[in-house]
């Protein structure tokens, strides 16, 4: 079950590369049509057509890449209290220590960089933005899942007491955000609603359901490994399904809003297919193939690749607009190039660290 596991991250691992690759493909199609128009005339994809909704397949795939991270982590903190009988300060603080140290250092890197392009927050604004990771728009993880480490020390007493009870709560909690997204979308006018449908990502609120899930799940493996490879296929199948809802949920929402655009936001569907493909890759966990292995190595790897991939997606998308601007009208050549350099650099980078024996035993304080 641990290689599932493993299996599980580096899925993960991919599913953030596209996610953020296709949220690139949407900057260029939506936002810098000025800059390609001009070069290669107004017959290039726009948005509604081919290009369009093979970023939007490729957007929504991925959207269970965070619960899928959420869950694993909380199948780790069940696993050490299952061996020492409850959550230990030492193992929580270990935790925290890989996560913030790697953070701490890639966020500083990117500071320099702003101030480098002549954009420096406010003194007074960094706290702020370390605290809540606005370093990075994907850095919003971190402080997710260390409020979640940090709660562990309450959840599990409940996953362990009185299972049902939390995810029934947890999942009510997370709902309640979904519905307020739901309708600001709208422009439901509401307190209340704008309240719950402003709440930060990084906010633990937001993804309560998946931390408590895999808590339960590691308290619970033994029932779920005798009865989910019964049923593997309809689970496999639900997930498909749902892709297809997914989509077409999604452009409803867009189409019916009004807006010009949408930033992507979980909503009740993308919860019941993150459920759906979680348990899918764990039914099938006495399988194997070919590709295991890989994907399993990038799982091992899955932090370093998370701080570094979308920065350097960042500068490779701006690098093309400002060199070869003709790119961002084909999709099908600039989405190649971001997920190649996404992919490819941060694990260059962190093969070069490990193989390098003078900075190899930074390796850790780096990558995690």
């Amino acid at each position: 079950m641990f290689k599932r596991l493993l299996f599980l991250n580096g899925l993960a691992t991919i599913g953030l590369i596209l996610f953020h690759s296709a949220g690139w493909g949407f900057v260029a199609m939506y936002h810098w049509r000025e800059r390609y128009l001009p070069l290669v005339g107004a017959g290039a994809d726009q948005p509604g057509g081919v290009a369009y909704y093979v970023l939007r397949t490729m957007e929504q795939l991925p959207v269970a890449a965070i619960p899928a991270f959420l869950f694993v982590s909380g199948l780790f903190v069940a696993f050490t209290v299952r061996q020492s009988g409850r959550v230990q300060w030492p193992v929580i603080r270990g935790r925290l220590q890989t996560l913030l140290v790697p953070y701490l250092l890639w966020s500083a890197i990117l500071l320099l960089l702003l101030i480098a392009e002549g954009r420096m927050p406010s003194v007074a604004r960094i706290p702020f933005m370390l605290l809540t990771g606005a370093v990075n728009p994907a850095f919003y993880y971190v402080p997710l899942i260390c409020q979640f480490y940090l709660l562990s020390f309450w959840l599990v007493p409940l996953a362990r007491r009185r299972p049902v009870l939390l995810l029934v709560v947890a999942a009510l909690v997370q709902s309640a955000i979904q519905l307020g997204y739901y309708l600001s979308y709208f422009g439901v006018e509401s307190p209340l609603l704008q309240a719950l449908g402003s709440t930060p990502k990084w906010f633990f609120a937001t993804r309560l359901f998946w931390f408590s899930f895999g808590i339960v799940a590691g308290f619970n493996l033994q029932l779920l490994e005798s009865r989910l490879p019964r049923w593997r296929w309809p689970l496999a199948g639900a997930t498909l399904l749902l892709v297809v809802a997914g989509i077409v949920e999604w452009e409803w929402i867009f189409r019916s809003s009004g807006q010009f655009w949408l930033d992507h936001r979980e909503t009740f569907i993308d919860t019941f297919y993150a459920l759906a493909l979680i348990l899918t890759v764990l039914a099938f966990y006495r399988q194997s193939s070919p590709v295991d292995r890989p994907v399993e190595e990038l799982g091992l790897k899955s932090y370093g690749i998370y701080l570094i991939h979308s920065p350097v997606m960042g500068y490779t998308a701006r690098a093309i607009y400002h060199l070869a601007p003709a790119v961002l009208a084909n999709q099908f050549l600039f989405q190649p190039l971001v997920i190649v350099a996404g992919l490819g650099v941060p694990l260059l980078l962190m093969s070069a660290v490990n193989r390098t024996p003078v900075v190899q035993r930074f390796y850790k304080y780096s990558f995690g």
